[in-house]
């Protein structure tokens, strides 16, 4: 009987976290007569990927901006609280038919001020991984948790992945081919040498759905 270091590293967190009507709610855990461990928590219907699959049509905008908050209000409560997710995606949304959003699965989450000062280059799925993340960093904020937000946003708009790849190389072209390459710093100098004059698409081309002042409001989630 025992739980994985990632499970007991969420249960710690809920634990310690005040309420917040943005966080999934841990209920308590259970050992059944055949010793294995179940930890339950709050019941939602279904998580935003399954709910964004299951409609035929791209979310209305009243639904996108109703989840929108209540994920903004989820992660700054993170944030003031000490916190990173750092896997931010719609499977670890969960969501009902009132549109009610609540943030789960803390297993990759970590304090922002940590005694070993480094980071877990190899955190947060593919798809919504900053780009301080992909090229390696060892340090980094909670922006990269609101790079996942933005393209959380930009997934409910279009009801398709924003940055979708294969790997992390091919992740970091699709990003660059749309806002250029930054190289401020010794690893993204090292970075740059791996891509030669990459064209660029205008952000806003891709995204035919959004107004600019949807587009704007985008771009300034990761400021």
């Amino acid at each position: 009987m025992g739980l994985c270091t990632s499970t007991l590293r969420e249960i710690s967190i809920l634990n310690s976290l005040p309420r917040h009507s943005s966080i999934v709610e841990f209920k308590e855990v259970v050992v059944d007569n055949r010793d294995r461990v179940f930890v339950v928590m709050e019941h939602l219907d279904r998580d935003l990927k399954r709910f964004m699959d299951v409609k035929m049509r791209p979310l209305r905008p009243r639904e996108v901006k109703c989840m929108l908050k209540q994920l903004l209000e989820g992660v700054k409560f993170l944030h003031e609280n000490g916190l990173m997710h750092r896997d931010l995606k719609p499977s670890n949304l969960l969501v009902n038919k009132m549109c009610e959003l609540k943030i789960c699965d803390f297993g990759l989450s970590r304090q922002l001020r940590s005694e070993s000062g480094s980071c877990s280059p190899g955190v947060a799925t593919l798809w919504y991984r900053a780009p301080e993340v992909l090229a390696g960093a060892e340090t980094y904020s909670s922006a990269v948790d609101m790079w996942s937000v933005g393209c959380i946003m930009a997934e409910m708009l279009l009801k398709q992945v924003l940055f979708k790849a294969r790997c992390e190389i091919e992740q970091l072209h699709i990003i660059y081919m749309s806002f250029g390459i930054g190289c401020a710093t010794p690893y993204g100098n090292q970075l740059l040498r791996r891509f030669h004059a990459l064209g660029r698409t205008p952000m806003l081309t891709q995204l035919g759905l959004i107004c600019s002042t949807g587009f704007y409001v985008l771009i300034r989630t990761r400021e």
